[in-house]
């Protein structure tokens, strides 16, 4: 079985072009073979070889040759594009005025830290209730375990945070011995 390039895995976003060349060149030297070899076994030059691998850029139909002669199989995958923000997370900033106040468009993980950075049940339980309680969790792991500038709020709310986290999760889930 042949190897398999997947290019949507293997490419970075600011610069796929690059990935790809990068992995071209990768595979080649797997194989033992110098520019000039896989130039020569594909049928390209060796300056459109070299500009492959070190730019990424490569006609389609010489890069199917290349990619066949270095052993991969290029393909195509179709891919959802990403889901339309919830109707919740759009008007956000109308809901939870003074969270984020500098930035209307913020996403909601942004809302979720500020609330757990100033923790009131009421304000917690509606993002809760939004989001779910999974989501508040993540951000205050997160907010946990990361050293940036809102994490040195979190020694402050710590206790609060978790009372209140642990409160609700108590609330959702029944006991054993009801």
């Amino acid at each position: 079985m042949s190897d398999s390039y997947h290019v949507i895995a293997s490419v970075s976003q600011s610069t796929p072009h690059r990935a790809i060349g990068r992995s071209l060149a990768k595979k080649r030297k797997a194989l033992g073979l110098t520019q000039a070899m896989a130039a020569q076994k594909s049928g390209l030059s060796l300056s459109m070889l070299r500009r492959a691998e070190s730019h990424g850029t490569i006609p389609l139909p010489q890069l199917l040759r290349l990619a066949k002669t270095i052993g991969y199989d290029l393909h195509l995958r179709e891919i959802s594009p990403p889901p339309a923000p919830r109707k919740s997370e759009v008007t956000l900033n109308r809901r939870h005025p003074g969270l984020v106040w500098s930035n209307a468009n913020a996403p909601k993980e942004i809302y979720i830290r500020k609330a757990l950075l100033n923790p009131r049940f009421g304000k917690l339980l509606k993002l809760a209730q939004e989001f779910g309680l999974e989501s508040l969790k993540r951000e205050w792991d997160l907010l946990s375990t990361q050293s940036t500038d809102e994490s040195k709020e979190v020694p402050r709310v710590s206790s609060e945070v978790t009372r209140i986290l642990r409160n609700m999760e108590t609330a959702i889930i029944p006991s054993r011995y009801e």
